[in-house]
Protein backbone atom coordinates (compact mmCIF):
# COMPACT_ATOMS: atom_id res chain seq x y z
CA UNK A 1 0.00 0.00 0.00
CA UNK A 2 2.84 2.19 0.94
CA UNK A 3 4.49 1.75 -2.30
CA UNK A 4 1.38 2.19 -4.24
CA UNK A 5 1.02 5.76 -2.52
CA UNK A 6 4.54 6.50 -3.48
CA UNK A 7 3.94 5.67 -7.06
CA UNK A 8 0.91 7.81 -7.04
CA UNK A 9 2.64 11.11 -5.64
CA UNK A 10 5.27 10.51 -8.21
CA UNK A 11 3.13 10.47 -10.34
CA UNK A 12 0.96 13.74 -9.20
CA UNK A 13 4.35 15.29 -8.72
CA UNK A 14 5.35 14.81 -12.42
CA UNK A 15 2.03 15.88 -13.70
CA UNK A 16 2.32 19.14 -12.11
CA UNK A 17 5.94 19.56 -13.56
CA UNK A 18 5.02 18.34 -17.23
CA UNK A 19 4.24 20.84 -19.70
CA UNK A 20 0.68 21.19 -21.35
CA UNK A 21 1.67 18.95 -24.45
CA UNK A 22 2.66 16.51 -21.61
CA UNK A 23 -0.40 16.98 -19.34
CA UNK A 24 -2.09 16.57 -23.03
CA UNK A 25 -0.89 12.99 -23.64
CA UNK A 26 -1.53 12.28 -20.44
CA UNK A 27 -5.08 12.49 -20.23
CA UNK A 28 -4.93 11.01 -24.01
CA UNK A 29 -3.42 8.38 -22.47
CA UNK A 30 -6.54 7.91 -19.54
CA UNK A 31 -9.22 7.79 -22.63
CA UNK A 32 -7.64 5.16 -24.75
CA UNK A 33 -6.80 2.89 -20.78
CA UNK A 34 -10.43 3.43 -19.69
CA UNK A 35 -11.43 2.26 -23.91
CA UNK A 36 -8.59 0.21 -24.51
CA UNK A 37 -11.01 -2.92 -25.34
CA UNK A 38 -13.20 -0.98 -27.22
CA UNK A 39 -10.97 0.35 -29.44
CA UNK A 40 -9.41 -3.20 -30.28
CA UNK A 41 -12.25 -4.60 -31.36
CA UNK A 42 -12.35 -1.60 -33.32
CA UNK A 43 -9.21 -1.78 -34.61
CA UNK A 44 -8.92 -5.86 -35.01
CA UNK A 45 -12.27 -4.86 -37.45
CA UNK A 46 -11.06 -2.06 -39.22
CA UNK A 47 -7.96 -4.38 -40.01
CA UNK A 48 -9.45 -6.96 -41.93
CA UNK A 49 -11.78 -4.01 -43.95
CA UNK A 50 -8.58 -2.08 -44.78
CA UNK A 51 -6.76 -5.43 -46.10
CA UNK A 52 -9.88 -6.68 -47.92
CA UNK A 53 -10.14 -3.06 -49.95
CA UNK A 54 -5.94 -2.34 -49.80
CA UNK A 55 -5.58 -5.80 -52.14
CA UNK A 56 -8.55 -3.92 -54.61
CA UNK A 57 -5.93 -0.95 -55.36
CA UNK A 58 -5.51 -1.04 -59.05
CA UNK A 59 -3.16 -0.25 -61.62
CA UNK A 60 -3.44 2.48 -64.07
CA UNK A 61 -5.71 1.99 -66.97
CA UNK A 62 -3.67 4.58 -69.25
CA UNK A 63 -0.45 5.69 -69.36
CA UNK A 64 -1.21 9.43 -69.47
CA UNK A 65 -0.04 11.08 -66.46
CA UNK A 66 -2.42 14.26 -66.11
CA UNK A 67 -0.04 16.85 -63.68
CA UNK A 68 -2.84 19.70 -64.02
CA UNK A 69 -5.71 20.85 -62.99
CA UNK A 70 -9.07 19.25 -65.35
CA UNK A 71 -9.54 23.60 -65.87
CA UNK A 72 -5.90 24.23 -66.86
CA UNK A 73 -6.18 25.46 -70.86
CA UNK A 74 -3.52 21.97 -71.82
CA UNK A 75 -5.69 19.86 -70.26
CA UNK A 76 -8.96 21.44 -71.72
CA UNK A 77 -7.10 21.04 -75.41
CA UNK A 78 -6.08 17.20 -74.72
CA UNK A 79 -8.97 16.15 -73.39
CA UNK A 80 -10.68 17.88 -76.75
CA UNK A 81 -8.13 16.43 -78.81
CA UNK A 82 -9.53 12.81 -77.80
CA UNK A 83 -12.58 13.35 -79.58
CA UNK A 84 -11.14 14.00 -82.86
CA UNK A 85 -11.59 11.45 -85.96
CA UNK A 86 -7.36 10.98 -86.14
CA UNK A 87 -7.09 10.24 -82.41
CA UNK A 88 -9.44 7.22 -82.33
CA UNK A 89 -8.32 5.73 -85.85
CA UNK A 90 -4.97 5.98 -84.40
CA UNK A 91 -5.99 4.17 -81.09
CA UNK A 92 -7.41 1.93 -83.24
CA UNK A 93 -4.65 1.04 -85.56
CA UNK A 94 -2.79 -1.05 -82.98
CA UNK A 95 0.62 -1.32 -82.82
CA UNK A 96 4.16 -2.78 -84.54
CA UNK A 97 5.53 -6.20 -82.66
CA UNK A 98 8.59 -8.03 -83.69
CA UNK A 99 9.32 -12.12 -84.08
CA UNK A 100 12.85 -12.25 -83.24
CA UNK A 101 15.51 -14.99 -83.72
CA UNK A 102 19.52 -15.16 -83.46
CA UNK A 103 19.32 -12.01 -80.72
CA UNK A 104 19.30 -12.80 -76.42
CA UNK A 105 16.87 -10.82 -74.78
CA UNK A 106 19.79 -9.37 -72.53
CA UNK A 107 20.06 -5.98 -70.69
CA UNK A 108 23.84 -5.52 -70.74
CA UNK A 109 23.24 -1.77 -69.71
CA UNK A 110 23.09 0.26 -66.08
CA UNK A 111 19.66 -0.46 -65.18
CA UNK A 112 20.01 1.98 -62.92
CA UNK A 113 20.46 4.68 -65.55
CA UNK A 114 17.52 4.71 -67.77
CA UNK A 115 19.58 6.53 -70.72
CA UNK A 116 22.32 3.75 -70.47
CA UNK A 117 21.19 1.32 -73.48
CA UNK A 118 22.08 -2.34 -73.85
CA UNK A 119 24.98 -3.67 -76.07
CA UNK A 120 23.42 -6.54 -78.86
CA UNK A 121 23.93 -9.81 -77.49
CA UNK A 122 23.29 -12.50 -80.38
CA UNK A 123 22.32 -15.66 -79.63
CA UNK A 124 25.35 -18.31 -80.10
CA UNK A 125 22.46 -21.48 -81.00
CA UNK A 126 20.60 -19.78 -83.94
CA UNK A 127 20.96 -21.55 -86.86
CA UNK A 128 18.16 -21.45 -89.68
CA UNK A 129 20.47 -23.61 -92.33
CA UNK A 130 19.27 -27.13 -91.71
CA UNK A 131 16.35 -28.13 -94.09
CA UNK A 132 14.13 -28.61 -91.03
CA UNK A 133 14.82 -24.39 -90.24
CA UNK A 134 14.38 -23.65 -93.55
CA UNK A 135 10.71 -25.37 -93.76
CA UNK A 136 9.82 -23.97 -90.47
CA UNK A 137 10.45 -20.80 -91.02
CA UNK A 138 8.89 -20.66 -94.34
CA UNK A 139 5.50 -21.42 -92.87
CA UNK A 140 6.04 -19.54 -89.54
CA UNK A 141 4.26 -16.84 -91.04
CA UNK A 142 0.89 -18.51 -92.62
CA UNK A 143 0.49 -20.17 -88.92
CA UNK A 144 1.42 -16.34 -87.07
CA UNK A 145 -0.84 -14.42 -88.92
CA UNK A 146 -3.77 -17.46 -88.53
CA UNK A 147 -3.66 -15.67 -85.24
CA UNK A 148 -5.98 -13.01 -83.58
CA UNK A 149 -3.38 -10.99 -82.43
CA UNK A 150 -1.10 -10.68 -85.39
CA UNK A 151 -2.13 -9.39 -88.88
CA UNK A 152 1.00 -8.20 -91.62
CA UNK A 153 1.88 -4.70 -91.04
CA UNK A 154 0.53 -3.56 -94.57
CA UNK A 155 -1.22 -5.80 -97.59
CA UNK A 156 2.15 -6.09 -99.88
CA UNK A 157 4.15 -6.93 -96.75
CA UNK A 158 5.91 -10.62 -97.40
CA UNK A 159 8.11 -12.26 -94.78
CA UNK A 160 11.42 -12.59 -95.41
CA UNK A 161 11.70 -16.48 -95.82
CA UNK A 162 8.39 -16.14 -98.72
CA UNK A 163 10.44 -13.33 -100.48
CA UNK A 164 13.65 -15.58 -100.29
CA UNK A 165 12.09 -18.32 -101.78
CA UNK A 166 10.41 -16.07 -104.61
CA UNK A 167 13.81 -14.87 -105.41
CA UNK A 168 14.88 -18.24 -105.27
CA UNK A 169 12.52 -18.83 -108.29
CA UNK A 170 12.94 -15.83 -110.09
CA UNK A 171 16.16 -16.21 -110.92
CA UNK A 172 16.34 -19.73 -111.73
CA UNK A 173 14.13 -18.95 -114.52
CA UNK A 174 16.28 -15.64 -115.38
CA UNK A 175 17.70 -15.67 -118.81
CA UNK A 176 20.52 -13.63 -116.60
CA UNK A 177 20.42 -14.68 -112.77
CA UNK A 178 22.18 -12.79 -110.66
CA UNK A 179 26.34 -13.27 -110.08
CA UNK A 180 25.36 -14.10 -106.37
CA UNK A 181 23.10 -16.39 -107.58
CA UNK A 182 25.12 -18.38 -109.45
CA UNK A 183 27.91 -18.34 -107.21
CA UNK A 184 26.16 -18.80 -103.53
CA UNK A 185 22.61 -20.33 -104.65
CA UNK A 186 23.78 -23.84 -106.58
CA UNK A 187 20.91 -23.50 -108.75
CA UNK A 188 17.83 -23.88 -106.37
CA UNK A 189 14.49 -22.96 -106.87
CA UNK A 190 12.73 -23.31 -104.08
CA UNK A 191 13.14 -23.96 -100.78
CA UNK A 192 14.80 -25.88 -98.90
CA UNK A 193 18.13 -25.37 -100.10
CA UNK A 194 21.39 -27.42 -99.52
CA UNK A 195 22.67 -26.18 -95.77
CA UNK A 196 26.14 -25.74 -97.27
CA UNK A 197 24.57 -23.05 -99.76
CA UNK A 198 22.14 -21.59 -97.32
CA UNK A 199 23.76 -19.06 -95.18
CA UNK A 200 26.00 -16.99 -98.42
CA UNK A 201 22.74 -17.33 -100.67
CA UNK A 202 20.41 -15.52 -97.95
CA UNK A 203 22.78 -12.93 -97.38
CA UNK A 204 23.56 -12.17 -101.10
CA UNK A 205 19.68 -11.90 -101.15
CA UNK A 206 19.19 -9.76 -98.47
CA UNK A 207 21.92 -7.48 -99.08
CA UNK A 208 20.20 -6.92 -102.37
CA UNK A 209 17.33 -6.57 -102.03
CA UNK A 210 18.38 -4.15 -99.37
CA UNK A 211 16.23 -6.44 -96.64
CA UNK A 212 16.22 -5.23 -93.37
CA UNK A 213 14.85 -7.84 -91.30
CA UNK A 214 17.53 -9.90 -91.80
CA UNK A 215 20.88 -9.41 -90.90
CA UNK A 216 24.16 -11.32 -91.78
CA UNK A 217 27.94 -11.16 -90.79
CA UNK A 218 31.14 -12.36 -93.06
CA UNK A 219 28.31 -14.44 -95.08
CA UNK A 220 26.40 -15.77 -91.97
CA UNK A 221 22.69 -15.26 -91.35
CA UNK A 222 22.64 -13.68 -87.59
CA UNK A 223 19.32 -12.06 -87.34
CA UNK A 224 15.83 -12.77 -88.99
CA UNK A 225 12.64 -10.85 -87.45
CA UNK A 226 9.31 -10.61 -88.78
CA UNK A 227 6.91 -7.24 -87.96
CA UNK A 228 3.31 -8.00 -87.43
CA UNK A 229 0.40 -5.45 -86.30
CA UNK A 230 -0.71 -6.21 -82.73
CA UNK A 231 -4.06 -5.22 -81.77
CA UNK A 232 -2.86 -3.43 -78.66
CA UNK A 233 -1.25 0.13 -77.93
CA UNK A 234 1.18 0.76 -74.75
CA UNK A 235 -1.86 3.15 -73.60
CA UNK A 236 -4.73 -0.02 -73.79
CA UNK A 237 -5.77 -0.66 -70.29
CA UNK A 238 -3.37 -2.98 -68.28
CA UNK A 239 -5.47 -5.70 -68.55
CA UNK A 240 -6.08 -5.73 -71.76
CA UNK A 241 -1.99 -5.61 -72.45
CA UNK A 242 -2.26 -8.22 -69.96
CA UNK A 243 -4.20 -10.58 -71.27
CA UNK A 244 -2.53 -9.72 -74.71
CA UNK A 245 1.04 -10.36 -73.54
CA UNK A 246 0.26 -13.98 -71.91
CA UNK A 247 -1.81 -14.93 -74.97
CA UNK A 248 1.10 -14.04 -77.45
CA UNK A 249 3.96 -15.33 -75.01
CA UNK A 250 1.87 -18.24 -74.48
CA UNK A 251 1.70 -19.28 -78.65
CA UNK A 252 5.34 -18.52 -78.58
CA UNK A 253 6.33 -20.61 -75.61
CA UNK A 254 4.47 -23.61 -77.60
CA UNK A 255 5.93 -22.80 -81.06
CA UNK A 256 9.50 -23.15 -79.67
CA UNK A 257 8.74 -26.00 -77.91
CA UNK A 258 7.57 -27.29 -81.57
CA UNK A 259 10.41 -25.44 -83.42
CA UNK A 260 13.65 -27.97 -85.10
CA UNK A 261 16.74 -27.22 -83.14
CA UNK A 262 18.46 -23.49 -84.20
CA UNK A 263 15.34 -21.79 -84.63
CA UNK A 264 13.52 -22.92 -81.01
CA UNK A 265 14.78 -19.65 -79.34
CA UNK A 266 12.73 -17.25 -80.99
CA UNK A 267 10.71 -14.54 -78.78
CA UNK A 268 8.56 -11.37 -79.41
CA UNK A 269 8.68 -7.63 -78.20
CA UNK A 270 7.15 -4.55 -78.44
CA UNK A 271 7.63 -1.08 -77.51
CA UNK A 272 3.82 -0.46 -76.50
CA UNK A 273 4.78 -3.31 -73.83
CA UNK A 274 7.37 -1.36 -71.94
CA UNK A 275 4.33 1.08 -69.91
CA UNK A 276 2.67 -2.49 -69.37
CA UNK A 277 5.93 -4.21 -67.54
CA UNK A 278 6.64 -0.81 -65.81
CA UNK A 279 2.67 -1.19 -64.36
CA UNK A 280 3.85 -4.75 -63.40
CA UNK A 281 7.06 -3.34 -61.76
CA UNK A 282 5.12 -0.56 -59.61
CA UNK A 283 3.00 -3.28 -58.28
CA UNK A 284 5.35 -5.93 -57.59
CA UNK A 285 7.55 -2.93 -55.96
CA UNK A 286 4.48 -2.02 -53.81
CA UNK A 287 3.97 -5.33 -52.57
CA UNK A 288 8.19 -6.27 -52.34
CA UNK A 289 8.71 -3.56 -50.22
CA UNK A 290 5.25 -3.71 -47.78
CA UNK A 291 6.81 -6.92 -47.06
CA UNK A 292 10.92 -5.95 -46.47
CA UNK A 293 9.50 -2.73 -44.13
CA UNK A 294 7.90 -5.34 -42.19
CA UNK A 295 10.31 -7.91 -42.04
CA UNK A 296 12.95 -5.44 -40.79
CA UNK A 297 11.20 -3.57 -38.65
CA UNK A 298 9.75 -6.64 -36.99
CA UNK A 299 13.79 -8.00 -36.78
CA UNK A 300 14.56 -4.75 -35.36
CA UNK A 301 12.30 -4.37 -32.69
CA UNK A 302 12.41 -8.25 -31.62
CA UNK A 303 16.22 -7.86 -31.34
CA UNK A 304 16.19 -4.40 -29.30
CA UNK A 305 13.47 -5.32 -27.01
CA UNK A 306 13.79 -8.94 -26.94
CA UNK A 307 10.01 -9.14 -26.62
CA UNK A 308 7.90 -11.34 -29.06
CA UNK A 309 4.68 -9.86 -28.01
CA UNK A 310 6.13 -6.27 -28.40
CA UNK A 311 7.35 -7.27 -32.01
CA UNK A 312 4.08 -8.80 -32.59
CA UNK A 313 1.92 -5.68 -32.18
CA UNK A 314 4.16 -2.94 -33.74
CA UNK A 315 4.50 -4.96 -36.90
CA UNK A 316 0.31 -5.25 -37.07
CA UNK A 317 1.06 -1.85 -36.19
CA UNK A 318 3.00 -1.17 -38.94
CA UNK A 319 0.48 -3.11 -41.56
CA UNK A 320 -2.34 -1.56 -40.55
CA UNK A 321 -1.05 1.94 -40.91
CA UNK A 322 -0.39 0.37 -44.81
CA UNK A 323 -3.59 -1.38 -45.28
CA UNK A 324 -5.64 1.42 -43.85
CA UNK A 325 -3.81 4.58 -46.31
CA UNK A 326 -4.01 2.13 -49.40
CA UNK A 327 -7.61 1.50 -48.45
CA UNK A 328 -8.29 5.05 -48.63
CA UNK A 329 -6.51 5.38 -51.78
CA UNK A 330 -8.90 2.58 -53.71
CA UNK A 331 -11.90 4.97 -51.36
CA UNK A 332 -11.32 7.75 -53.49
CA UNK A 333 -10.68 6.36 -56.68
CA UNK A 334 -6.83 6.04 -56.91
CA UNK A 335 -4.81 4.02 -58.98
CA UNK A 336 -1.25 3.13 -58.34
CA UNK A 337 0.61 4.82 -60.51
CA UNK A 338 4.44 6.41 -60.61
CA UNK A 339 3.27 9.50 -58.60
CA UNK A 340 1.43 7.22 -56.36
CA UNK A 341 4.37 5.01 -55.64
CA UNK A 342 6.75 7.24 -54.77
CA UNK A 343 3.90 8.36 -52.16
CA UNK A 344 3.89 4.88 -51.37
CA UNK A 345 7.39 4.16 -50.48
CA UNK A 346 7.55 7.69 -48.26
CA UNK A 347 4.35 6.12 -46.07
CA UNK A 348 6.26 2.97 -46.05
CA UNK A 349 9.34 4.93 -44.45
CA UNK A 350 6.83 7.16 -41.95
CA UNK A 351 5.09 4.39 -40.63
CA UNK A 352 7.88 2.35 -39.50
CA UNK A 353 9.59 4.94 -38.70
CA UNK A 354 7.31 6.37 -35.85
CA UNK A 355 6.37 2.88 -34.86
CA UNK A 356 9.59 1.93 -33.96
CA UNK A 357 10.79 4.72 -32.06
CA UNK A 358 7.75 4.67 -30.26
CA UNK A 359 8.43 0.82 -29.72
CA UNK A 360 11.91 1.73 -28.42
CA UNK A 361 10.63 4.30 -26.03
CA UNK A 362 8.25 1.86 -24.61
CA UNK A 363 11.17 -1.07 -23.92
CA UNK A 364 13.43 1.09 -22.99
CA UNK A 365 11.94 2.34 -19.15
CA UNK A 366 14.00 1.28 -16.98
CA UNK A 367 13.54 -0.52 -13.98
CA UNK A 368 10.93 -3.46 -12.88
CA UNK A 369 7.40 -1.38 -14.66
CA UNK A 370 4.42 -2.29 -15.99
CA UNK A 371 2.81 -2.71 -19.45
CA UNK A 372 0.01 0.04 -18.05
CA UNK A 373 3.45 2.45 -16.92
CA UNK A 374 5.38 1.76 -20.17
CA UNK A 375 2.97 2.48 -22.58
CA UNK A 376 2.32 5.97 -21.10
CA UNK A 377 5.81 6.73 -20.60
CA UNK A 378 5.88 5.83 -24.37
CA UNK A 379 3.01 7.88 -25.32
CA UNK A 380 4.12 11.57 -23.35
CA UNK A 381 7.64 10.59 -24.75
CA UNK A 382 7.13 9.99 -28.42
CA UNK A 383 3.41 11.13 -28.66
CA UNK A 384 3.89 14.69 -29.31
CA UNK A 385 6.28 14.29 -31.83
CA UNK A 386 3.48 13.04 -34.35
CA UNK A 387 1.81 16.32 -33.92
Amino acid sequence: TQSREFELAQEEEARAKASFIQKVMLGFYGILHKLRWILFVICVASFGVCVYYATTLELPTSSDVRLLNSDHEYEKSFEWRQYLLSEQLEKLSGSTAYIIWGVSPADTGDQNNPASWTQLVLDGTFDPSSESAQNYLRLFCDDLFAQDFASPVDDEYVCPMVGFEDWLGEQSVAETPEEGYIEHCGGASTLPIPQANFNPCMSHWASSAEETSVLSRNGVVKVITIPFSSRVRYDSFFDVLDDEWNLIEDWMNTENGQAPEGVENAYFSSYDFWWYDTNRAMLSTAYSAAAIALGCSAAVILFSSRSVVLMLFSTLTIGFILTSVTAILVAIGWTLGFLESICFAILIGVSVDFVIHFSHAYSNKHGEINRMDRTKYALVKMGPSSK
